[in-house]
């Protein structure tokens, strides 16, 4: 769902795009509005509207912060509040940097569920590709490799369910509209309104395949058992996308493209005239294989080849480069390909080299 942004007005109100038909009919009952109250908030804007749910940029007036409120359409039936109760217990128990904070939950007048989480003032990489066409290469590296640092925390992370301890979580849904980064250059990762933990299948809707088409992985069109190489797919797809400025399945049929995913079909990123490392469309292909045993084994490992190709061209760190690029698009342009690194956490130091290396060893 694309939530969350701020960085255009004529933007602000946005639809979901290719997003898989809500199997609920819809009642009309009233939703809030500019001005109305969120339990201690006041509704500043509509941010976001999504099939299941809406967002809204909104006063905190107790703590006099801005924050940002999920709120449920009221047509959502059992199973759909299920899911959104299940999203709020995964993300309150959440703490990365790249992953949207929640910070609390509540209903209106007692009936409609919401969400309050943390306002992200930034520019999702979906607009970002439509304002640019695509990012500038060491960009798009830097953001798939905070976004792998995001999944390699969830996908190893204990969770505490109805009762049930459970180990890892996929999130199921990695897309464009669900990257955002701020003005300042924080990556973050959000809506994990479909996730569920790896070793079970919680809230879903029957047979039915939730998601967001162009991403989704061969097996979860399939309806096979899904792990965490499920989101390894969706986030090579995503880079694909970022380096290119074309989906990686373009098709405008919905059979078209479950034939061409499902055969692992898509046009090769050395196709395009864009001067790109061996090594780095060999990553993709390996993170968008058909097979999942035939990607990588751990989003870790996925996480370092990107880091290692970043070191090829720019020997400038993730942040500094993205940081950079959203204070001032053009300085990328400056900042020229460098020696290549020998070693994998050239100049990256600190908590993420070591978070690296420590997840190689134990996985």
């Amino acid at each position: 769902m694309n939530t969350l942004r701020s960085d255009n007005p004529d933007q602000r109100h946005i639809k979901v795009d290719d997003q898989v038909q809500n199997p609920y009919k819809p009642q009309e009952l009233p939703m809030p509005k500019v001005g109305d109250k969120i339990g201690p908030s006041k509704v500043q804007a509509l941010i976001g509207e999504g099939g299941s749910a809406n967002v809204y940029k909104v006063w905190h007036e107790g703590l006099e912060v801005i924050r940002a409120v999920k709120v449920l359409k009221n047509y959502a039936d059992k199973e759909t509040r299920e899911r959104f109760l299940t999203e709020a217990k995964i993300m309150a128990d959440i703490n990365h940097p790249n992953i949207v904070e929640i910070h609390n939950i509540g209903h209106i007048d007692q009936q409609i569920p919401f969400l309050e989480m943390e306002f992200v003032d930034g520019i999702s990489i979906r607009n970002l590709i439509a304002q640019n066409t695509k990012l500038p290469l060491a960009v798009a590296l830097s953001v798939g490799y905070f976004i792998t640092q995001a999944l390699q925390y969830a996908h190893v992370k204990d969770y505490t369910l109805y009762g049930k301890v459970y180990r890892g979580l996929i999130h199921r849904d990695i897309k464009p509209d669900n990257i955002i980064i701020s003005k300042n250059g924080i990556v973050k990762l959000m809506d994990f309104g479909i996730a569920r933990p790896s070793e079970v299948s919680l809230h879903t809707v029957g047979a039915k395949i939730m998601g967001t088409l162009v991403y989704l992985s061969p097996e979860q069109l399939n309806g096979k058992p899904l792990d965490h190489r499920s989101d390894i797919f969706s986030l090579g797809t995503v880079l694909y996308e970022m380096i290119s400025g074309h989906r990686a399945f373009p098709q405008k049929t919905l059979t078209e493209l479950v034939q061409k995913k499902t055969k692992g079909q898509y046009r090769s990123l050395d196709s395009y005239d864009i001067p790109l490392p061996k090594e780095l469309i060999n990553a993709i292909d390996k993170s968008m294989a058909l097979e999942p045993q035939t990607r990588y084994n751990s989003i870790a490992y996925f996480g370092a080849d990107l880091f290692s190709i970043l070191r090829t061209i720019s020997d400038r760190a993730p942040q500094e480069l993205v940081s950079g690029y959203m204070a001032n698009p053009a300085s990328i342009a400056q900042w020229v390909p460098k020696k290549k690194a020998s070693k994998l956490i050239y100049i990256l130091g600190g908590a993420a080299a070591v978070s690296i290396i420590a997840m190689l060893v134990i996985l």
